[in-house]
């Protein structure tokens, strides 16, 4: 009697599990068709390129490992693409499996939340859904999962993945960062009066190509503070954003990870964030270039910078009373020291030593950043091209004109700023002109794209980013960066750049 009990119960239960995975597959069914994330692409599709294809979304990452009814996973392959939720645990996925001998074929799709799976399977060769639930184990790049389908089997999934709130690198290389804070001796700092010996600081991040094959745990996006500072820059309140927010972003960068050695030398960036900005939020417009084979030296500025955030703890924020003469100075010297600091360690840096091509060398900065990387390239011939991300200008800092390439990225209407049409006029070598329809000012930023995950009910617009889609406005600037950088630090064709503007039907583009 025990035993007919037993298989009553097993069967019972095997009725109501059969039950809860074809209702599951309906609710998953309908919430994937209504989702604003297409993840009945191909996977071909999906792949993302600068040089040929501007999509104006992107996949968060990808998976691809092998299956098994066993632990062996000796079955077949699995490989696809997934996108991510309001956190990094939570998502849906799409993906192609086959066996090994291929004699069978098919597909897979559904949700993920903090471990739990809900989906289907599709097979080619009976067209049949096979509904299914599983648990899910993952860390920084690997996953481990096991499935319990409608037909009482359990298969086991065992594999790699990588998944981002920013966009996928385009390029080869993967990402290295190295932080440092950097003490300029010769400078006292303008910003305070209370100490005499205050000399002028900055914290600094170098950005560097490293071999894609380097699997080390990726970096966190920013530390709390900046977190904190970030969250406070909001026009409204953010309730529903958590304060460690910012571990979900999942960056590309691992922490102080070996040089490539693929090149001997890479040309070098540098970089300067807004007025009242942090150099960790253009991190997607940072990322990419690197990939291709660059060196980018971010630099967060003491007092015109949101906030820095020093080794010791020490956070010093924006100043309010910002002397435009003193902050512009302040920030042009810092640039110009932060290339200081590289040509030295390229002799004497035993992590970087040599692979600095200072012959090589440009800059770009936003908004205020802008404005440092025009002066820089009309005072100091060490930096051979600029651009700016809707810069700010100071023309009488410029009286006869940049004589170097510049591009100037500008939001829609920007261009009728009075001194962005007289730097425009007074470039003196190959000039540029890019203004991006329905964007803003704050969006040339990773910001816009972060709040499409952490707050998807809020429209961009209303916390100022502009009609333009978040995602297509970074992909435009960054296929803009990149190809400029490419022309004018690695002699890749002008007639590239200037092609590039075909591509897109929401620029106004102009070059001379």
């Amino acid at each position: 009697m025990a035993i007919i009990r037993l298989i009553k119960n097993k069967f019972f239960i095997s009725i109501i599990l059969i039950f809860f995975l074809v209702m599951c597959n309906f609710i998953v069914s309908a919430s994937l068709i209504n989702s604003k994330h297409n993840l009945y692409k191909s996977i071909k599709e999906s792949n993302y390129r600068f040089s040929n294809d501007m999509n104006d979304d992107w996949y968060d990452g990808s998976f691809h490992g092998s299956w098994g009814i066993n632990k062996g996973y000796q079955d077949g392959n699995i490989t696809g693409n997934l996108n991510l939720g309001r956190t990094s645990s939570i998502g849906y996925f799409y993906g192609e499996w086959n066996k090994f001998d291929k004699s069978s074929y098919g597909t897979i799709q559904g949700r993920f939340r903090n471990g739990l799976l809900i989906g289907s399977a599709k097979t080619n060769s009976d067209k049949k859904i096979l509904p299914f639930i599983g648990k899910l184990f993952f860390n920084d790049t690997s996953f481990e999962a096991f499935i319990y389908s409608s037909r009482l089997e359990i298969y086991h999934i065992n594999g790699k993945y990588e998944a981002s709130f920013l966009p996928p690198l385009s390029g080869t290389y993967g990402i290295g960062v190295k932080t440092m804070h950097l003490i300029d001796e010769s400078r006292f700092e303008e910003f305070t009066t209370d100490d005499p010996n205050d000399h002028r600081e900055m914290m600094i991040q170098i950005w560097y190509p490293i071999d894609k094959e380097i699997k080390e745990p990726g970096i966190e996006y920013m530390d709390d503070p900046t977190f904190a500072w970030l969250k406070g820059r909001s026009p409204i309140p953010l309730f529903t954003i958590p304060n460690n927010a910012y571990l979900f972003v999942r960056p590309h960068g691992k922490n102080e990870v070996t040089i490539s050695k693929d090149q001997d030398m890479y040309p070098v960036i540098i970089f300067s964030p807004g007025y009242d900005g942090v150099y960790q939020i253009y991190t997607s417009l940072i990322e990419d270039i690197v990939s291709h084979g660059f060196i980018v030296l971010s630099i967060n500025h003491p007092y015109v910078s949101g906030i820095t955030v020093f080794p010791d703890g020490r956070k010093i924020y924006v100043s309010r009373n910002l002397m435009d003469d003193v902050g512009i100075r302040s920030v042009v010297e810092d640039a110009k020291f932060t290339l200081d600091t590289i040509v030295e360690m390229n002799n004497t840096d035993p992590f970087f030593q040599g692979f600095f091509d200072l012959s090589k060398v440009g800059m770009y900065g936003h908004s205020f950043g802008g404005a440092s990387t025009s002066i820089c390239c009309y005072e100091d011939n060490r930096f051979k091209c600029g651009l700016t991300l809707d810069g700010v200008f100071y023309i009488d800092k410029l009286p006869d004109g940049i004589k170097k390439p510049f591009l100037l990225m500008l939001a829609e209407n920007r261009f009728n700023d009075e001194n962005a049409q007289e730097v425009w006029d007074q470039l003196h070598s190959d000039g540029y002109k890019v203004e991006i329809n329905g964007s803003t000012h704050y969006g040339f930023t990773d910001v816009g794209a972060l709040l499409s995950h952490l707050t998807p009910l809020i429209p961009a617009n209303l916390l100022g980013f502009g009609n333009i889609e978040p995602k297509r406005h970074v992909n435009i600037t960054r296929s803009f960066e990149l190809m400029f950088f490419e022309v004018y630090l690695k002699g890749r064709p002008i007639e590239d750049l200037i092609n590039l503007a075909s591509i897109f039907d929401d620029i106004v583009f102009e070059y001379k």
